[in-house]
Formats: C-alpha cells, sequence, structure tokens
C-alpha cells in the first residue's frame, strides 16, 4: 500500500471570540492549586496567550474558601495557598476580569482504593510494564509517574522518567475501543512508581469524554463529527474547573 500527502495553503479563517479558556484541578491533597487562565488559539499551535491581571477565589457550599494570586506576574497562572478539598461539599470558582465574573462548580466524589498488582514483567527481557485495565466502579483516571534515575539502567541523556495517563471513565465508546494504538511504556527493576487515582464527578466525566473524543481517540476507524468539549463555566468562558479526590501510594519495583 502507498499514499501520497498534498500541502494545503488554504487560510483559516478565524475571528475574536473574547472567550477566556480556563484550566483548573482543586483535589483533596493538601497543595497549592492552580487555575490557569488564557485565549484560545487563532493558530495551530499558537503558544497561549495568557490572561493577567483577574481577581479569582473559590468557595465552598458553607463560606469561603481560598483566594489565588498570579504567579509569576503576567503568566496567566493563578495558585491557591496550601488547601484541600473534602467530600460533600460543592466548590465554586469565582473570575473577575475587568467587571465581568465567570462561576464554575463541582463536586468531589468518594474515592476507592488503589489495586494491586497493576504492572507486571515482560516476557521478552528484564523489563516491567503497566497492566492498564479498569479500576473500581467509579469513573476515575490514574496518573502514573514513574522514575527510573537512581537504577543503574538509567542513561541521563534519556531523562530516566516518565508519565502514563490511563482513563476509566464507565463509558462505552466504539471510538475508544478502536482509538490509534499507543507505543507501550517500559521500564526496569528498582523504578519508583507513584500513583495518583483521580475520581471525576459526572460532569467532569462527559468533559474529559468529550475531549478524548477530539485528541487521543481520534484517528481510528470510528471518529465522531467534531464539536466543541463541553464545559462548566458560565457564558463567555469554556474549558472546566474539576474538583477530584485522589488515592495516592507510592510503590518500588522489585
Amino acid at each position: 500500500m502507498s499514499a501520497c500527502e498534498e500541502k494545503i495553503d488554504d487560510v483559516i479563517n478565524t475571528k475574536e471570540t473574547n472567550l477566556i479558556v480556563v484550566e483548573g484541578l482543586l483535589t483533596n491533597q493538601r497543595l497549592r492549586h492552580k487555575i490557569k487562565l488564557s485565549r484560545p488559539y487563532k493558530v495551530q499551535n499558537q503558544s497561549a496567550e495568557p490572561v493577567s491581571g483577574a481577581l479569582i477565589y473559590i468557595t465552598d457550599n458553607e463560606n469561603g474558601f481560598a483566594f489565588l494570586n498570579e504567579d509569576p506576574i503576567g503568566s496567566g497562572e493563578y495558585y491557591t495557598d496550601s488547601v484541600r478539598a473534602v467530600f460533600g461539599k460543592t466548590y465554586t470558582l469565582h473570575i473577575d476580569i475587568n467587571g465581568t465574573e465567570y462561576t464554575a462548580s463541582d463536586s468531589p466524589p468518594a474515592g476507592q482504593q488503589l489495586e494491586f498488582p497493576f504492572f507486571a514483567k515482560n516476557e521478552t527481557d528484564d523489563l516491567y510494564h503497566l497492566n492498564l485495565s479498569e479500576s473500581g466502579s467509579l469513573p476515575n483516571y490514574i496518573v502514573y509517574d514513574i522514575n527510573w534515575e537512581n537504577t543503574d539502567q538509567c542513561n541521563p541523556s534519556d531523562g530516566c522518567k516518565g508519565r502514563v495517563i490511563y482513563y476509566d471513565l464507565k463509558t462505552i465508546d466504539v471510538q475508544e475501543f478502536y482509538a490509534p494504538n499507543k507505543i507501550d511504556f517500559f521500564f526496569p527493576m528498582g523504578s519508583t512508581i507513584i500513583r495518583n487515582r483521580h475520581a471525576v464527578s459526572v460532569e467532569y466525566q462527559t468533559f474529559l469524554r468529550s475531549l478524548l473524543s477530539e485528541t487521543e481517540w481520534r484517528g481510528g476507524v470510528f471518529d465522531v463529527q467534531r464539536d466543541n468539549v463541553p464545559t462548566n463555566l458560565s457564558a463567555g468562558a469554556i474549558g472546566f474547573f474539576a474538583v477530584t479526590t485522589v488515592i495516592s501510594d507510592t510503590v518500588i519495583v522489585n
């Protein structure tokens, strides 16, 4: 089989929408949480234009919760002090830009314990791989941070660490089953793996499902019609403000 490519120089029509893009995640982990504000791209692969100088704070359903400060100034990245969200509360993000307010709310679901084993040795060599499979009974995704910098298998020029994210949204999507294949990720004995499983709300599940359909799952046999990804932001803003419950552990491969 053979194929050819033809360069297309058509001009992509863009217009000023004045929308802001919100990327925010609040968890039950006690740390400085980040909210990022930017403008939609006008050109493919363009760097995001930050939205600076906003007033941002988060409230819960009982009282005030946290104010955020831009750090550094001009970056469009805003941080809380060291705080944590708790199960059973609804958190609302408030953004004020030159007198225009945008809001979004989400509530963290209950967490579930992580399962073992989750990695196995390859049959053909001395490396290991993750067993990526359904986890728990609630929609979630797991972030695996893998590091083998302190092993004799580390080549410093290769970085000796990596991240794998596995989405288990408890949906049945044909485009997920027939998504393009990914390169397998292998790591040596002695690697340290930090797992963080995020339990997600129904609204965040819907957002992630749509986002994956437009990104990681696209290019397979059964693509869906392109559309805007849903948001929980009020009019004038896109993106998502999510609150998740995280269960973590650290394992050394041996």
